[in-house]
């Protein structure tokens, strides 16, 4: 009777240390990742007629970088990423990478007072952030445009 006791309660122990440590190393991480992909979704919803007309200022160019590197960094923080994102709906490694080279192009094309290579109008960078805006919400399946 002691010994079924005890190892009763070294078992329950030893379930409670381990979903507390894939809670705070998998899950968290992965929550927090789910979260900055819908402040990314907020971020572009919101300055989407700045963002689409490529008309940025320099808080909104920032805006863009950061969430760039935001997407990155809450991706490391998941540990076994390519295991992980099957079981919890995240996104392919590759499309975050991908999504955030595009963010990263977004954002050169919102600077303010530089000339677009080639000599681009705006009209051509607002059409290079369109179809960048597709491309996040293609890769990353956060929507990114009301259309």
């Amino acid at each position: 009777m002691q010994d079924s006791l005890v190892l009763t309660i070294f078992s329950s122990v030893d379930v409670f240390v381990v979903s507390q440590f894939f809670m705070k190393f998998v899950l968290d991480p992965a929550v927090a990742l789910k979260e900055s992909l819908g402040e990314m979704s907020h971020f572009f919803l919101f300055n989407q007629a700045k963002i689409t007309n490529a008309h940025g200022s320099d808080d909104l160019q920032e805006g863009v970088k950061r969430l760039s590197a935001q997407l990155l960094a809450k991706k490391e923080a998941v540990p076994g990423y390519s295991v992980f994102s099957r079981v919890l709906s995240l996104p392919k490694e590759t499309a975050l990478i991908e999504a955030a080279k595009e963010l990263n192009l977004i954002s050169y094309h919102l600077m303010q007072n530089t000339p677009a290579p080639g000599g681009n109008s705006g009209l051509d960078s607002a059409i290079v952030i369109n179809r960048s805006m597709r491309r996040i919400q293609e890769k990353t399946g956060t929507r990114v445009s009301y259309e």
